[in-house]
């Protein structure tokens, strides 16, 4: 048997989530990332794969997700910008470049702080610069072509660039420059990506989504399904996404998040 763990985007907030997700899952018995032979991560998923492929205990790093003090910063959202871009993901992602470019455009004329800011937030983030030894694939969008693309140690990128270019929210955050091409969030195609695990025995999904996977994803985990993959799903309730409130880039949202994470985790059916 194979088993593959997909981390779904979902901002600052879905990091605490997945992390408490993670925890709360060992808490009952399912100590899960020792077992791993590949994980998917796309936006915030970026993020927490490289963390939990670090080495690092999972305890410590839901401590860093519920302590006060933090390194993330807060962006200031132009709402026009994104108005316009998640109309184009009104049904849950694109399917097309041409889609992916559009959205681009607008990522690459926007206003918002600069690379190499951004950059060190996600560098102080990750407990390691190094690509775990264990598979992990990453996602980002070139935002000229809208080509969907996929990192791993293999690709030549440093893991920091990877997950920074995996968690550039166009217009929020800068597109980032890797081999002179610039690349926004893996999230803009579809927040899981999962089809990436297929001809995987037993995929784990957890995506910290509002109402559920969205149409594009659920045709991707159907067709996992169809495959023969065997499927174990954690979404966030009702009840952690009203704590977690509206704004999913907002840091101090954190700490509650990643408590109902754990608490979700403790029940999910596994």
């Amino acid at each position: 048997m194979t088993q593959a763990l997909v981390l779904a985007g979902g901002g600052v907030t879905g990091v605490a989530w997945e992390t408490g997700v993670l925890l709360g899952l060992r808490d009952a018995g399912h100590d899960i990332i020792g077992h791993l032979d590949l994980v998917v991560g796309t936006s915030a998923g970026s993020t927490v794969g490289a963390q939990i492929l670090s080495g690092t205990d999972l305890a410590l790093l839901f401590a860093r997700q519920t302590a006060d003090k933090h390194n993330e910063i807060s962006p200031q959202l132009d709402l026009d910008a994104l108005a316009t871009i998640f109309g184009e993901m009104a049904l849950g992602g694109t399917t097309t470049d041409e889609q992916r470019s559009r959205v681009g455009e607008l990522a690459l004329g926007s206003t918002t702080v600069d690379e190499a800011t951004r950059r060190g937030v996600i560098e102080k983030r990750l407990p390691s610069h190094e690509w775990p030894t264990t598979p992990l694939i990453l996602t980002a969008i070139d935002a000229v072509t809208g080509e969907f693309v996929t990192w791993d140690k293999d690709s030549g990128v440093s893991l920091v660039d990877a997950v920074t270019s995996s968690c550039a929210v166009p217009s929020v955050w800068p597109c980032v420059t890797i081999n002179k091409r610039r690349y926004y969030d893996g999230g803009l195609r579809n927040t899981a990506n999962a089809y990436l695990a297929t001809g995987y025995t037993d995929v784990i999904v957890i995506a910290p989504m509002t109402s559920g996977p969205s149409p594009i994803v659920n045709v991707e985990l159907d067709d996992l399904r169809a495959s023969g993959s065997t499927l174990r799903i954690v979404v966030a309730d009702a009840e952690a996404v009203e704590a977690m409130g509206p704004n999913s880039l907002d840091p101090g949202f954190r700490r509650v998040a990643a408590e109902h994470g754990r608490r979700q985790g403790r029940i999910a059916t596994f």
